[in-house]
């Protein structure tokens, strides 16, 4: 071997997603479990549909995925907790409009005990007074302080514009929501999310039987219905929305749109054409607002998609008194993309990071299951990540223009300014 040489340089070609396992348990509830993992960890993720879109009772969806394991009967939070240490288990709770989720982490040798501790104090949960008024109390708090913060001002102001204030992506707290919602209201969203509706399983670990078997007697014990909940229309307000916040010595900046989904033939080359202008670090917008301007120290793109709607956007924080200066070459980095064609080496430097990306998000069985979990909850074909990857190495810079042309106009962004 002559290590003089550097080996050839090869760019993907295809993604080989190894597709996990699919077991039915009890009340159609499904399990997907990725078996082949080399060292003895487990992670298990229990996906619920039971984002906040779903609440009646703003708070109630988050208060309740917090407080799963806040005590019974016979067991205080406390208590809870210091049986899952003792096991070396961890958990971590998460939310977002669409789903809610319960995360288990553990080694093979304890993941059966890890989970009879989770299994109890999730399908008795009695929500404890003191447990939940402490929750609210640090809620309210943290709420008060990003209150001061122009950045979270200027994200939920961007929600509400984007979406409008009856769609439920639009709908935001506000301080008298911490006082509004009760106890009861949790009672009644764990009863009707969490015990009467079937949640989906994603298990990476080579764990024995006997915890396929738990989980099949935990999925007896839950519901069978879907999740449903009222939808509406997003009511976009183009244009300026503006917060002025004396006080404050930045100002926050968020600029975007409503695009497509994952399944629209439009999205692979959105996604190149968003990594362009502000999807790494030697984006089109940090070499301008950053590099050459010095207005900031990070400003990104990004599209996010959720289960009902999706959207692009910039946003970035800069001093008060280049606000407009920003958001002047933010409009004419996008403009310039509805124009002039992307240079070669730009965009070959572009698809090459976009397909390393691929390459790294596949690293390993974790995460392998991210991959199959995007398939799943997108509705996409397995074949999904060889057409992207195809569509990087086909698309042109004439093809991208088109699309920047298509989705890149100015008269239909939503602007928000905080600051």
């Amino acid at each position: 071997m002559n290590r003089t040489i550097a080996p050839p340089f090869k760019l993907a070609e295809s993604l080989s997603l190894v597709i996990p396992q699919e077991i039915k348990l009890e009340n159609d509830i499904t399990l997907f479990w990725m078996k082949d993992v080399k060292d003895d960890s487990v992670k298990l993720d229990i996906e619920w549909f039971a984002g906040t879109k779903y609440q009646e009772q703003k708070l109630a969806a988050s208060f309740t995925n917090k407080l799963l394991l806040s005590g019974n009967a016979t067991k205080n939070a406390k208590s809870i907790a210091a049986e899952m240490d003792f096991y070396g288990g961890f958990i971590q709770d998460e939310i977002d409009k669409d789903h809610a989720a319960v995360t288990l982490y553990g080694l093979r040798e304890n993941f059966h005990a890890i989970f009879k501790v989770f299994e109890e104090a999730m399908l008795t949960c009695e929500f404890p007074e003191r447990e939940f008024e402490e929750e609210r109390t640090i809620a309210l708090s943290k709420y008060k302080i990003d209150s001061g913060k122009v950045k979270y001002l200027c994200q939920r102001k961007f929600n509400t514009c984007l979406f409008g204030i009856h769609h439920p992506y639009g709908q935001v707290a506000e301080e008298p929501d911490f006082l509004a919602v009760k106890r009861e209201d949790l009672i009644k969203f764990h009863k009707e999310f969490y015990l009467r509706t079937k949640p989906v399983l994603f298990l990476v670990g080579n764990v024995d039987d006997r915890v396929i078997d738990d989980l099949r007697t935990w999925s007896s014990k839950l519901g069978s219905k879907n999740s449903v909940y009222m939808k509406a229309g997003a009511e976009p307000k183009v244009g300026r929305s503006e917060i002025i916040k004396d006080d404050a010595i930045q100002s926050a900046i968020r600029i975007g749109r409503i695009v497509v989904d994952k399944k629209h033939k439009d999205y692979f080359g959105l996604q190149i054409l968003d990594t362009v202008l502000g999807g790494y670090f030697g984006s089109r917008l940090m070499t301008n607002i950053r590099e050459d301007k010095g207005y900031t120290y990070g400003i990104g793109s990004a599209c996010a998609v959720l289960e009902d709607a999706a959207y692009f956007f910039v946003t970035t924080e800069v001093a008060k008194e280049v606000k407009e200066d920003t958001i002047k070459e933010i409009y004419f980095e996008l403009n310039r993309l509805t124009t002039d064609l992307i240079p070669a080496d730009e965009l070959e430097r572009v698809k090459n990071y976009m397909l390393g990306e691929f390459l790294r998000q596949s690293d390993g069985p974790a995460a392998m299951m991210e991959s199959f979990k995007n398939l799943w909850f997108n509705k996409l074909e397995a074949s999904y990540y060889t057409d992207f990857i195809h569509a990087i190495h086909t698309l042109t810079a004439e093809d991208l223009r088109l699309l920047a042309q298509k989705y890149f106009v100015r008269e239909q962004m939503v602007e928000v300014v905080v600051g």
